[in-house]
């Protein structure tokens, strides 16, 4: 058994734990990063096979900006280390009638695709642009951009949030949407970012309408390369900062003095790290209820508490290595059931596999040529799943089946021109990335407690402990991945140096 000191210690290489450790190692403190699994990235992972390459989790970057602003923050340019570009169109999208819309990516491009294609409902289009416009000026500073508490208040432009008050009053993501749209298709459109915290917009507050003013007005980009080239460049930016990074070294328990201050960490080899201060990357709810923080003071407690917590929804992934190109359609697309209302009553009140799922089908290989064999192309198909909190007997092989054959209902195809597929569902999620319940972002948002009260990035309970990654504040996603870990490393030098 052997000990050693850090001034910092990151469990976890996602994007959250990358950003923190990149920012503390920037500060001229000693930083080691722990990883269990043999390469960073968390859930934004890969897969490869027979020439065929796959990105397993994001398939785009939204708010750029907040990545520059990482690159930034420690001196270096972002250009320096990946190449990003626009995704155009940002969607096409197919509808249960046969109609199909080509979303453009930025919101002016958007609302002339909407007169174009959505004649009549260009007004309600306008009204709605600047709802959640009024929405993002006020819920940006308030949620996204600041550690909650204070700094957040204080951020809040006041004369604005006054002015918007009746946009923040309380109400449904999808019953708001009817007050701006009439015609189904649109309301399905708009009530799908719902799922991007995996969560139900018949019951998710309205304010998360501002996602899709995040997408629209920042756009959808795609780094060159595929989208590991981000956790990459990540990885090269925090070795040349200083971090010690180490891969297949998983971490058993945080350990604590007898005044619940931090001490340090150890491995499952064995290996005994001292440190005053930790940071967990791993999922929040996962590390309170499993043996990781079994030795917290309040420990007990916060597993009873998060026992109550509903599970955001999970997925099932199917990659398709087809040997034909097809370039009818677009590098991302959704296609969406006749009875949209049905899916969310499968996931979160009566759950089960989805009888007749929404489709989204990512083709990295259109704007990425190298990522499958001259001529071919993987297909990346993702549909929700309820959490393992909702349903626990999958059976893979049978809903994998059942999935293909409606892709293929839904866009004709060959069914041998598939040469192989590879699958995985809920247990994948948790077993490889330690999500709790295998839901891919923690907590769902179904209702305004969990909604606005994840996980914060210090714990107050243990002086030296802190949080970053999808489920602690201010969300998941890479961008506020990213802040996290900005959040968690700050409160982490406040520490170390008061």
């Amino acid at each position: 058994m052997s000990s050693s000191q850090y001034d910092s210690l990151v469990i976890g290489g996602g994007f959250g734990g990358l950003s923190a450790a990149c920012r503390i190692a920037a500060a001229g403190k000693s930083v080691r990063l722990l990883e269990k699994n043999s390469h960073l990235g968390g859930k934004c992972d890969y897969f490869e096979r027979d020439g065929f390459r796959f990105d397993l989790g994001p398939s785009v970057l939204t708010l750029p900006f907040v990545l520059d602003d990482l690159f930034q923050s420690v001196g270096r340019d972002r250009r320096d280390y990946l190449e990003i570009e626009p995704v155009e169109p940002g969607c096409s999208y197919f509808f249960s009638d046969g109609s199909r819309f080509d979303a453009p990516g930025t919101m002016d491009d958007f609302e002339s695709a909407i007169a174009e294609s959505f004649p009549d409902e260009i007004d309600g289009f306008r009204r709605f642009r600047a709802y959640i416009t009024r929405l993002w000026e006020v819920s940006g500073p308030a949620f996204l951009f600041n550690p909650p508490g204070l700094p957040a208040l204080r951020s809040i432009p006041w004369a604005k949030a006054l002015r918007a008050l009746p946009d923040f009053l309380p109400g449904r993501m999808e019953p708001r949407l009817r007050k701006y749209f009439r015609d189904p298709r649109l309301i399905q459109l708009f009530s799908r970012f719902a799922t991007y915290n995996g969560s139900d917009p018949h019951q998710t507050p309205a304010i998360f309408n501002v996602v899709a003013y995040a997408e629209l007005a920042f756009g959808s980009w795609r780094c060159r390369g595929g989208m590991y080239a981000l956790v990459q460049a990540l990885e090269k930016l925090a070795g040349e900062l200083g971090v010690g990074i180490e891969t297949n070294a998983e971490v058993d328990r945080v350990s604590f003095d007898s005044q619940g201050r931090v001490t340090g960490v150890s491995l499952s080899d064995g290996e005994m790290l001292q440190s005053p201060s930790v940071i967990c990357n791993q999922d929040t709810l996962q590390s309170r209820t499993g043996p990781l923080l079994a030795d917290h003071p309040a420990h007990s407690q916060q597993a009873r508490r998060t026992a109550r917590k509903e599970a955001s929804s999970s997925g099932f992934v199917i990659l398709m290595a087809l040997q034909n190109r097809h370039p009818d359609l677009a590098c991302h697309n959704v296609f969406f059931p006749g009875d949209y209302r049905e899916e969310f009553h499968a996931l979160f009140t009566e759950p089960r596999p989805l009888p007749d799922p929404t489709l989204y089908l990512s083709r990295p290989s259109a704007t990425e040529p190298h990522l499958a064999p001259e001529g071919k192309e993987g297909w990346f198909v993702l549909v929700n799943a309820p959490s393992l909190q909702k349903f626990q007997n999958w059976e893979n092989d049978a809903y994998a089946s059942r999935v293909i054959e409606q892709l293929l209902q839904r866009y004709p195809i060959d069914p041998e021109e598939i040469e192989w597929s590879h699958y995985h569902g809920p247990t994948f999620y948790q077993e490889s990335y330690r999500a709790w319940n295998g839901s891919l972002y923690g907590m769902s948002s179904n209702t305004q407690r969990q909604a606005f009260l994840r996980s914060p990035n210090r714990d107050r309970r243990c002086p030296g402990l802190f949080y970053a990654g999808g489920s602690a504040h201010p969300g998941g996603g890479i961008p506020l991945a990213l802040l996290s870990g900005n959040f968690a490393a700050d409160a982490c030098l406040s520490f170390l140096d008061p």
